[in-house]
């Protein structure tokens, strides 16, 4: 697809000619590209599980990934196509490198819970980009389980050594794709969705972008916090993210194969991206009212007294907070966070932590790995938190459920494979 193909709407044109002035053409280009791009190929095995027996696709599904098989008996030529190219990795994977930057990338949990929510936060900020949140409704109504099954599927698909074919991390992350293709479906089949002003549902740039928030913004906290990390190990955790990513269904255009590179795209895809609008302010209000079911941490006959009170008042508290440190990640003009009351904090944390690890008292990298994922999985099970990540049948919003950019929906469920 070249520009000229590109479909015209006035805002992008002027908001594509104003990227070319901050960042290389070529990263302009590739985002602009990918707007009208998406996973073609998960698309097709979606297809074509609806027309097998009801369940009859995630079963063959699971058999393939337990078997490590990409065509089990029975199942379409689709899923073979699917699953060939991640069973049998490119020859920039090095899963020693991607195993590394795992632990790495947990050095320090609180740089990481940062970047899962700054990663949602990005997705919001954009007219565009936050059109199959705001349709499918899942992240307002649902906008606290969204979080947690984001914060389980991070947890499954960062766990250092399981990214391997066969991995408990690699299946993850296939799961997830299928996600994002049962709502892209979902999508197009609804008769609301606006190509033209919103690009194609869930499109390969908006995929590269949130696998860039998960790389970027924790080492962007790194360096907020004076927690370095040396090329070598910066090397590492991009592998990881670029792994994760072309299992996501990034094409290679996409994919962060530099940090630089990573940075241009990000960069490339906050100026092309539409300005934030009535959606953004939604989706981010759900998140600050409801976005952390702080009442579970109570006994249960506390729930429903403490809900109204306790939700908001915790929701706010992260949430907003997050979203002051990350704005400079959407918002490059926005006031730096280095000195953010939550940093300076941190910073003091880690500034009485690094002595400790640098001199292995904490253990080696693998160990201080294990340690930060069980925080957060310890918070995550005390908030009795969604327990997986959301699986593919579970991704539309239910029939009857009222969304932001369009009417309610009604009558019969689509006949997605469950």
């Amino acid at each position: 697809m070249t520009t000229q193909t590109i479909p015209f709407e006035p805002g992008r044109a002027d908001r594509i000619e104003r990227a070319r002035r901050y960042v290389p053409d070529d990263a302009v280009d590739r985002v602009t590209h990918g707007l009208f791009r998406t996973d073609t190929v998960i698309d097709t095995v979606v297809e074509d599980f609806a027309a097998l027996d009801r369940g009859a696709g995630w079963r063959l599904l699971g058999t393939a990934l337990r078997d490590r098989d990409p065509q089990p008996p029975g199942a379409p030529d689709s899923l073979r196509n699917l699953l060939v190219p991640l069973l049998t990795p490119p020859d920039w994977f090095d899963a020693d490198r991607i195993r590394t930057g795992a632990q790495l990338w947990w050095r320090f949990a609180p740089a990481v819970i940062v970047g899962m929510g700054g990663s949602l936060l990005t997705a919001y900020a954009f007219g565009d980009l936050n059109k199959p949140q705001a349709m499918n409704s899942r992240s307002t109504t649902m906008a606290a389980r969204r979080y947690e099954e984001t914060a389980r599927w991070v947890l499954a698909a960062t766990d250092p050594g399981t990214l391997i074919p066969g991995g408990t991390g690699f299946d993850a992350t296939v799961r997830i794709r299928f996600v994002h293709a049962m709502v892209r479906r979902h999508l197009r089949r609804s008769g609301r969705w606006n190509t033209l002003a919103w690009g194609e549902p869930i499109h390969t740039t908006g995929m590269a972008t949130t696998a860039q928030a998960f790389l970027l913004i924790p080492l962007t906290m790194y360096e907020l916090l004076d927690i370095p990390l040396t090329p070598d190990e910066t090397e590492s955790v991009r592998q990881l993210w670029c792994w994760i990513a072309y299992l996501m269904g990034v094409p290679d255009e996409l994919l962060p194969h530099s940090i630089e590179d990573a940075f241009a795209l990000n960069r490339a895809a906050t100026l092309v991206f539409a300005p934030p609008d009535d959606d953004t302010k939604i989706l981010t209000d759900a998140l600050l009212s409801s976005g952390i079911r702080a009442e579970r941490l109570l006994p249960q006959r506390f729930h429903a007294r403490t809900a109204p009170l306790l939700r908001p008042v915790v929701s706010r508290l992260v949430w907003g907070t997050t979203g002051r440190i990350v704005r400079t990640f959407v918002d490059p003009d926005a006031e730096p966070a280095r000195n953010h009351p939550a940093i300076i904090a941190l910073r003091q944390r880690a500034k009485l932590r690094e002595p400790f690890r640098r001199n292995g008292l904490l253990g080696t990298e693998a160990h201080i790995a294990t340690t930060q994922r069980r925080a957060l999985s310890r918070v995550l099970d005390a908030l009795h938190a969604a327990p997986t990540p959301v699986p593919p049948n579970e991704a539309v919003t239910p029939p009857g459920t009222a969304t932001r950019s369009g009417s309610p929906q009604r009558g019969k469920p689509d006949k997605f494979p469950q």
